[in-house]
This record gives structure tokens, C-alpha cells and sequence, in this order.
């Protein structure tokens, strides 16, 4: 087989090579820490794969034309993301609110502390891989009352500096988390979620 014969065949098999196959074909799985058990009292490492992932970004696909759609787009992604996650934890039997009448040792129940902690943890990976546009994630809120303190993930609007809460303890796992104004979640207390369940 003579250089130019060589050359050319080589040429062929790289294109055709890099035609047929994947994209991602080594791409590994997204790897994260998730909280339950009441304060965080067990943290488990869990692996989802690129396809769980892409659903779990597919509902940020497309930038939001204005801060409230993205925020409609972050309910829609934490809450399946909880269901990707409930996958590989007793997460899944997570009720909404952890109430005295249930046993603080229920498996998979969370508490505030851990809802605010693993929805922190998905924003930021969102934000890490470029899914925000218009918030970018901070700090948890917190708000104290001596039989009322609770904790919830936030994020901060951009262009206007103001915060919102991304709380998903109302709900049952998987269920879209309540998105509202900080300021408003801090005196809201209990009758927001109320509310909520009629939405």
C-alpha cells in the first residue's frame, strides 16, 4: 500500500470514527452529597448518570425570558431532581413537614436543615454549569422563633439584588418546592404553606 493510499485511508477512518461515535461516550457520572435523617445526621454519596442529569437540566433548557420564568424552571428542576435522587435513597418516603406525631428516626424523613441543604447543593451545581441566567445561589435563609425556626435554600436575583427562597419542606419528596420573596418567607410562618396546597 503505497503513502498517499495510507494517508487516505487513515483520513477515512478518523472521520468516520468520530462520526459514529457518542458525544459523551465516556462521560462520567455527577457525584454529590445528599442529606437526610434530621440535621443532616446521615450524609450519603450518590451517583446519577448523564442521562439522569440531562433530564434533571432539560427544565433549564432555554434561558427564561425573565426572572420569574427562570424561577418556574428552578421548581421544576429541584423537584425532579429530588425524584433522580430518591432513586439511590429512602428519600422517597419523604413526607412534607416533619410534624411531632412522626418518629424523628422515620427513614428518609428530612428536616428543614436537610431540605435547605440538598436544595442548596442542586442549585449550585445548576449554577456551576452555567443553567442560571438570571439568580445566582447564597446563603440558606434562616428564620428564628422559639417554636418556629427553619431553614431554606436561597437564591438572589440578579438585576435587582432581591432574595428569594427555594423551601421544598412544605412538600412531599419530588413535589415543586415554594419559591417566595425572603423578606415575605420570614414572616409568612405557617399559613404560606396553607396556601400553597391550594395552588
Amino acid at each position: 500500500m503505497n503513502a498517499r493510499l495510507s494517508i487516505g485511508l487513515l483520513v477515512c477512518l478518523c472521520i468516520c470514527g468520530a462520526l459514529v461515535l457518542p458525544v459523551q461516550s465516556h462521560a462520567k457520572e455527577l457525584t454529590l452529597p445528599v442529606c437526610y435523617g434530621f440535621s443532616c445526621k446521615i450524609r450519603q454519596i450518590v451517583s446519577i448518570t448523564p442521562a439522569e442529569w440531562r433530564s434533571v437540566v432539560n427544565w433549564l433548557d432555554g434561558a427564561a425570558t425573565t426572572p420569574e420564568g427562570e424561577r418556574q424552571q428552578i421548581r421544576q428542576a429541584i423537584g425532579w431532581m429530588e425524584v433522580v435522587v430518591s432513586r439511590y435513597t429512602p428519600t422517597h418516603l419523604d413526607k412534607g413537614m416533619n410534624l411531632e406525631n412522626r418518629p424523628v428516626d422515620m427513614i428518609g424523613q428530612m428536616d428543614c436543615i436537610d431540605e435547605s441543604i440538598n436544595t442548596t447543593t442542586y442549585l449550585t451545581l445548576f449554577e456551576q454549569q452555567g443553567r442560571l441566567h438570571w439568580h445566582r445561589v447564597t446563603d440558606r435563609a434562616y428564620r428564628g422563633a422559639l417554636f418556629d425556626a427553619h431553614w431554606a435554600a436561597q437564591i438572589e436575583q440578579v438585576d435587582s439584588g432581591v432574595n428569594y427562597v427555594v423551601d421544598s419542606w412544605f412538600q412531599d419528596n419530588g413535589m415543586l418546592p415554594y419559591i417566595a420573596k425572603s423578606a415575605e418567607w420570614v414572616d409568612l410562618r405557617w399559613t404560606f404553606f396553607r396556601n400553597q396546597k391550594n395552588n
